[in-house]
């Protein structure tokens, strides 16, 4: 079925977040590193800096041509925003920052004022801003107004000069006009121009005015260690978010469950958790009211509802890969069943690298190679353990006293099946023949008549074929998967085997669930082997 867009939208932000959640101390300590760095760097290698500005309005009278008819200063006042550009530019003229060198002296200690200085206009004002920054308030102050004040004096230089200069040129048009000319309306003219520039001149204002002068700052512009910060904190969040994805990515292994569930449409039948090996004996024997031994009485429990219309007799218990712990699950759930009262038989069915008689410390002689080669019967094979070794003493271990005195129930020495195990046998050199024989079917079929349930230990599944063999001879499949063991690749392989093998899956066991950091994760109850 495939899922709505915003449904699929959702769920693949749920699994973002998940995986951002998982790995939140990547994320947590890039921000505390990278922003504490950079704010500690500011503070520490950064000279502080003190700006001061100063604003000056630039009026825009046009008296010239008003009076005479044309620009004389050469403003436009069609092109306001031109103008104050132009003007912002002219501020750093050669002129402007002689003067101003001159006017400051050795307060610049030798260094370019053009350096220490910005100039701005205003948007949608006729007003110049000229900022100076210095690590000494009072130097930008005095730089700033001395840019003011030598720009200014500079304009009204350049104005006077350009009236100046077109008066120079009227009167010497009228010098050489002759005598007889003087009474025409073109001297006349000219004569009426000169006594408006007169006049003009005798006027004229500069039109710049200084609306606020720079005083010195009281705070430093820079550093600022809050914005610093701020923008650390974004860059190491991206940062450490981005690196969560790339551990994911380069991350083989399954770390936590819903990994598993989001891919497979199963139930989690139980999460063991993952103890430390005490001696190499079965956990649910040595500390059987712990967390362990609790994991396995749920397990029980649940594979009796997870189909409740069908009888369910023959389990056979698998692994994606090697290491990933179905031996010592079987064993243990052996243990647990037969305390309930019920009649178990377990038959090795890794035929390659058998290691269920190691734990449950039979002898490997006889088994099932043997029954189906016809040299021995089922009966024959079978070896049992005493229901006397799995009772439990009321005054066993220190940890059972501290159950006792808490409450927590113990089970009954009453009513405890013996555990009937038919071990591998000798390894055969065809061991995926024997695996999908009939003779195997038989086999199973025939325990199933002497129990209440059968439980098959099969190989890795994806490692060989024997267990894909194997799975439509039970009556349900459960799957192991170890945490920080079993890789990812193997989601979609196990995904592949139930969709491909005709079986009955019935759910998942998550062992070593503690790897997430809900149990103590050092169990490792035995080593890795390679299949071949």
């Amino acid at each position: 079925m495939i899922e709505p867009p915003a449904k699929a939208r959702v769920s693949e932000l749920r699994e973002h977040l998940s995986v951002i959640w998982r790995h939140k101390w990547i994320v947590i300590l890039s921000i505390v590193v990278i922003t504490s760095v950079a704010v500690g760097a500011t503070l520490m290698f950064s000279t502080p800096l003190y700006q001061s500005s100063t604003e000056l309005l630039q009026r825009r009278s046009g008296v010239d041509r008003v009076l005479l008819g044309s620009d004389l200063f050469g403003a436009s006042s069609s092109s306001p925003d031109r103008d104050l550009q132009t003007a912002a530019k002219m501020v750093k003229s050669p002129e402007v920052v002689s003067a101003v060198t001159n006017h400051l002296g050795d307060e610049l200690g030798g260094r370019n004022p053009v350096l220490l200085v910005a100039v701005n206009a205003v948007k949608q004002t006729d007003i110049l801003e000229i900022s100076a920054t210095d690590p000494n308030p009072q130097v930008a102050s005095d730089v700033a107004n001395a840019f003011t004040t030598e720009y200014v004096k500079w304009r009204q230089q350049v104005d006077h000069d350009i009236l100046a200069q077109a008066r120079g040129s009227i009167e010497l048009q009228l010098k050489a006009t002759p005598v007889e000319q003087q009474d025409t309306p073109s001297y006349k003219s000219m004569t009426d121009k000169l006594e408006t520039l007169k006049m003009f001149e005798n006027m004229q204002t500069n039109n710049l005015e200084v609306i606020k002068p720079a005083i010195p700052a009281v705070s430093p512009v820079s550093p600022k260690p809050v914005r610093t910060g701020l923008v650390a904190f974004v860059a190491s969040l991206i940062l450490g978010v981005g690196s969560v994805f790339v551990v994911e990515r380069l991350d083989t292994r399954i770390r936590h469950t819903d990994e598993i569930t989001r891919r497979i449409d199963r139930p989690i039948l139980a999460s063991v958790p993952g103890p430390v090996n005490l001696k190499g004996s079965l956990i649910t024997l040595s500390h059987p009211s712990g967390s362990y031994s609790e994991a396995f009485r749920l397990l029980k429990t649940n594979l009796g509802y997870v189909e409740p219309d069908k009888e369910i007799k023959s389990i056979m218990v698998t692994s994606p890969e090697p290491g990933d712990g179905k031996s010592t699950i079987i064993a243990n759930l052996a243990v647990t069943m037969a305390r309930s009262g019920q009649r178990v038989i377990v038959i090795e069915g890794d035929l390659r690298r058998p290691k269920l008689s190691q734990y449950m410390d039979l002898s490997n002689t006889v088994g099932v190679t043997n029954v189906i080669a016809g040299d021995c019967s089922f009966r024959e094979a079978l070896q049992m353990i005493e229901a006397d070794d799995l009772t439990i003493a009321s005054g066993g271990s220190p940890e059972m006293d501290d159950a006792a005195a808490y409450g927590i129930p113990l089970p009954s020495t009453n009513g405890i099946k013996p555990i009937y195990i038919v071990t591998s046998g000798p390894v055969p050199p065809n061991p995926g023949e024997l695996a999908a024989s009939e003779k195997m079917a038989s086999l199973i079929s025939e325990a199933r008549g002497h129990a209440d349930i059968v439980l098959v230990d099969a190989p890795p599944l994806g490692v060989v074929g024997d267990a894909a063999s194997m799975a439509s001879k039970v009556d349900g499949v459960v799957m192991v998967m170890r945490l920080a063991q079993t890789s990812k690749k193997s989601i979609a392989d196990l995904q592949n085997f139930i969709e491909r093998v005709p079986c009955n899956v019935l759910g998942m066991v998550i062992n070593n669930s503690g790897a997430n950091g809900s149990y103590n994760s050092g169990y490792a109850y035995y080593e890795q082997s390679g299949y071949y």
